[in-house]
């Protein structure tokens, strides 16, 4: 497993918006449940997932390039991609002045996820484990590439909305 994405994945591994709960139960698994409704990976997470028993590889026309992974509704929590282990939120990525900022965010795709969609916040020990698993994952120059791109996206969906007044 690379360096970079093994530490991601350790950092994230206690820090869940539910701890080990699986959070699945809570909308019976809406993205994880097949037919391509699944979590993106991001770069180098392919060949975690390429034989691993009950996730399937899904390629797909968006996600620039990189698939989908869909599991079975019943894998092993310790085993989740990225997407899953920061979902609901996502960390943008962009730069003022040459410097990098991170800025984590409820993922405007969320939509279907109780945790989204709840007025409570959720725990901000999660929310800045994120933040700080972004930094590491921008030290790998394609993911922090990747990142500046789902940024860019979600920021264009956010703006969308905010002008359609959803």
């Amino acid at each position: 497993m690379n360096k970079i994405l093994k530490e991601a994945y350790d950092r994230l591994y206690h820090k869940t918006p539910l701890g080990f709960y699986n959070c699945g139960r809570l909308c019976d698994g809406l993205c994880c449940r097949g037919d391509c409704k699944g979590m993106w990976l991001y770069p180098h997470e392919e060949e975690l997932f390429a034989d691993k028993e009950g996730f399937e590889v899904c390629e797909t026309e968006g996600n620039y390039g990189y698939p989908m992974v869909i599991c079975s509704g019943k894998c092993n929590r310790a085993e989740r991609p990225l997407a899953c282990r920061i979902f609901p939120l996502f960390p943008l990525v962009y730069e003022i002045d040459g410097k990098l900022k991170f800025e984590v965010i409820l993922d405007p795709r969320a939509n279907m996820c109780p945790l989204a969609r709840q007025q409570k916040p959720l725990d901000p020990s999660f929310i800045k484990e994120v933040r700080k698993t972004a930094r590491v994952l921008a030290r790998d120059p394609e993911t922090l590439e990747y990142m500046k791109a789902v940024s860019l996206e979600l920021t264009e969906i956010i703006e969308l909305r905010e002008k359609l007044g959803l």
